[in-house]
């Protein structure tokens, strides 16, 4: 998350896209982590990065895709119905309407996709072409601030029990993941 967040300074201008690292906001079951937001006037980009090897198996509908490292195969939730879970999220707590969101997921680390790539995912050389795509302005210049502080807002209404709560549910999750193979 951290070379991505490298990537989009280097390549994307900041005076037109804002990005906002690791944003967790407050969900009606407890919270949601947000690798990578960015605003523009283009619309707001989603992005949810996954680092893996081996090779990946999945198609845009699937519920779960696979990583099949040498002989070892291990399942995960569809990413794109993850980062869905982000976009509802951000459009319930402030109000800006959902078709403004743009979802993606780049993925990283040296892995190979063995499906055709869905939709809306990508590798992280692709991310500045990718949001750069998109040039029909969505957002007048001026509420791209507005949006800027309104999800910062939201996000420091998690607490830092609330945050720790939620890593340690992720790290369990992974737990009972490795220890179900």
């Amino acid at each position: 998350e951290t070379a991505l967040n490298y990537w989009i300074k280097w390549k994307l201008d900041p005076q037109v896209y804002h990005l906002i690292p690791d944003v967790m906001l407050p969900t009606s079951d407890g919270t949601t982590q947000i690798d990578h937001v960015i605003v523009s006037r283009y619309g707001i980009f989603v992005i949810e990065t996954k680092n893996y090897k081996g090779w990946i198996f999945g198609r845009e509908h699937d519920a779960q895709w696979t990583q099949q490292n040498f002989r070892r195969k291990d399942r995960f939730q569809n990413p794109l119905r993850q980062n869905y879970k982000h976009t509802q999220t951000l459009s319930d707590l402030t109000g800006i309407p959902g078709d403004y969101f743009i979802s993606l997921v780049v993925f990283g680390g040296d892995c190979t996709f063995k499906t055709p790539m869905p939709p809306n995912v990508i590798y992280p050389r692709d991310l500045d072409r990718f949001i750069k795509r998109h040039t029909e302005p969505l957002i007048r210049d001026e509420q791209v601030g507005e949006i800027v502080s309104v999800i910062q807002e939201w996000a420091s209404t998690v607490t830092l029990k609330q945050r720790l709560g939620h890593v340690a549910h992720v790290r369990a999750k992974k737990v009972t993941r490795a220890r179900s193979r």
